[in-house]
């Protein structure tokens, strides 16, 4: 018996099927990828507008503030030329004392460096044999670790 037009083989509809149901599984994991895209989006975007919001009203509140202690130093400055005088006195007194103990600072390096070279000299540290001495364990430590 010999198959005539509109009929189709069952292999070739079954070929078919399955495409056609591959197709339709291809198709329904795109649109539930996309699904939870588009869901962790809008998550993503709702965190950072919150985010956003809590930073811009931390920092409108910061401003005000900022903005209020200006003008309570504005205030005392202006309403006080005394206390004005008195803070340029203290920084220069503190500048003078920071100069003062950098100053001693230095000298009691000098001082101790001299000292060292004195106790050096008494111990007979200073001696060109044992700098040649710190200069063979440089070069024998080397040697070792070439030895390996």
């Amino acid at each position: 018996m010999r198959l005539q037009l509109p009929f189709v083989s069952r292999r070739w509809h079954d070929a078919e099927v399955a495409a056609a149901r591959a197709e339709t599984d291809r198709l329904r994991d795109q649109r539930d990828k996309a699904i939870k895209d588009r869901e962790t989006a809008e998550f993503t975007r709702g965190r950072i507008l919150r985010q956003l919001a809590d930073a811009d009203s931390a920092m409108k509140r910061l401003y005000d503030r900022n903005l209020e202690l200006g003008r309570r130093i504005s205030r005392l400055t202006e309403a006080d030329p005394e206390y004005a005088a008195r803070l340029e006195q203290r920084i220069e007194r503190l500048q003078r004392v920071g100069a003062r103990l950098l100053a001693a600072a230095s000298e009691e390096r000098r001082r101790a460096d001299r000292v060292q070279k004195r106790l050096d000299q008494a111990l007979g540290l200073d001696h060109a044999l044992i700098a040649a001495g710190a200069k063979w364990q440089d070069r024998r430590e080397q040697k070792m670790r070439f030895d390996k």
